[in-house]
C-alpha cells in the first residue's frame, strides 16, 4: 500500500470578487506532493517490507515536436520545439504503476504539432498515436512557406488541460493492455492502481492537480474493462491515493483548520504524513518521506528520514 498527498502550496491569495468576499489561493504558487516510499509484501507470517526508499513519485518530460520542412517539402519530425515538466505519483500495484508511468512517458515525450484545416488553417498538437495530417500526406508533400512558422503558429498549443487528456489516454491504454491477462476478482484488485498528475499549464501557468481512480465494469457479453475516472482538484482540496480510506479524513480536517486559522497548508500537512508514516505499525508505508514540489518547469525534493 501507498500514502501520497498532493494539493496547492497557497502561497498567495487573491479576493474572489466574482462571488463572494472570501480569500482563496491563487493557484499559481506550486504543487506540493508527500509520499511514503516503503513496497512491502504479503507473506505467511504477514506483511514485511522489501524495500524503502522507492520513488512513488516520478517526473515525466513533455516533449512537442516540430515539423521539420527542407524549403516547402515537409521531411519528418526531428526537433523537440518546447519541453516541459509534470510529476506522476502513484499507489497501487507496482508492476501495473511501471506500465502505466510508460504509457505516459512514451505519449508525453512523443507529442507532435500537426494541422487542421476548416474554415481556417491552424496549427494543433497530436498524440503520435493519432492520425496526423501532416504524416498521412507524407515525406515531401509542398506546403506554402507561410503557414508553418513557430513564432506566429507554434505558440499556446499546449493546454493542462490537453496535457491530463493525454495522460487519461495512457492509463486506459496501459489498463487495457492488461486486461487480457486478468482472470479473475484476485487479479483484478491486483492490478488497481490510482494515479495523479501534477502540471503548471505552458499557457495560463496556472497550476493544476488531477486524480485519476482505478475503476472497472463487467461487460455484459463477459470479461471486465478496466479503466480510469479523472478528477481535478479545486484550489483548497487535496488529494489522497493509497491508503485513503485510513488517512484521508483525518487529512482533510488537517485542510480545514489551516485554512480556517490561516496556517500553512503545506508545513501542517508534511508534519502530519510524516508523523503517519512514522507512526505505522502495518507496514503499509513506512519512511522516508518524499516531499516534491512543482512549479512551472523547476522541481524540488526533500527526503525526511527516520
Amino acid at each position: 500500500m501507498t500514502l501520497v498527498v498532493a494539493g496547492y502550496r497557497q502561497n498567495g491569495f487573491r479576493w474572489n470578487t466574482e462571488e463572494s468576499k472570501e480569500l482563496v489561493p491563487d493557484r499559481k504558487s506550486g504543487i506540493f506532493l508527500i509520499a511514503d516510499s516503503l513496497i512491502s509484501t504479503d507473506t505467511h507470517s504477514g506483511r514485511e517490507p522489501l524495500v524503502s526508499g522507492f520513488k512513488k513519485i516520478v517526473e515525466v518530460p513533455i516533449n512537442v515536436w516540430q515539423p521539420h520542412f527542407i524549403g516547402e517539402l515537409f521531411q519528418g519530425y526531428i526537433k523537440v520545439f518546447q519541453t516541459h515538466k509534470c510529476l506522476i505519483a502513484f499507489a497501487g500495484s507496482t508492476l501495473t504503476a511501471q506500465h502505466i508511468v510508460n504509457s505516459i512517458t512514451n505519449h508525453l515525450s512523443e507529442l507532435r504539432i500537426d494541422y487542421e484545416k476548416g474554415t481556417e488553417f491552424k496549427c494543433v498538437v497530436r498524440k503520435s498515436c493519432e492520425p496526423n495530417n501532416l504524416v498521412s500526406n507524407g515525406i515531401g508533400t509542398h506546403y506554402d512557406d507561410d503557414i508553418f512558422i513557430p513564432d506566429r503558429g507554434y505558440q499556446n498549443l499546449l493546454s493542462a488541460e490537453y496535457i491530463s487528456d493525454v495522460v487519461e489516454h495512457s492509463i486506459n491504454q496501459a489498463l487495457n493492455s492488461k486486461m487480457k491477462h486478468v482472470l479473475g476478482p484476485d487479479a483484478l484488485n491486483a492490478m488497481r492502481t490510482d494515479i495523479v498528475l501534477a502540471i503548471t499549464c505552458p499557457i495560463t501557468h496556472e497550476d493544476y492537480l488531477y486524480t485519476y481512480k482505478f475503476e472497472h465494469e463487467f461487460l455484459p457479453e463477459g470479461g471486465v474493462k478496466a479503466f480510469c475516472n479523472k478528477s481535478f482538484a479545486s484550489a483548497n482540496e487535496i488529494t489522497v491515493i493509497g491508503m485513503e480510506n485510513t488517512y484521508g479524513e483525518p487529512l482533510r480536517a488537517v485542510v480545514k483548520d489551516s485554512i480556517e486559522n490561516g496556517a500553512s497548508l503545506e508545513e501542517n500537512l508534511l508534519a502530519f504524513t510524516t508523523n503517519c508514516i512514522r507512526e505505522d505499525q502495518t507496514f503499509e508505508i513506512g519512511m522516508p518521506v518524499i516531499h516534491k514540489i512543482i512549479q512551472g518547469n523547476h522541481v524540488t525534493k526533500e527526503v525526511y528520514q527516520d
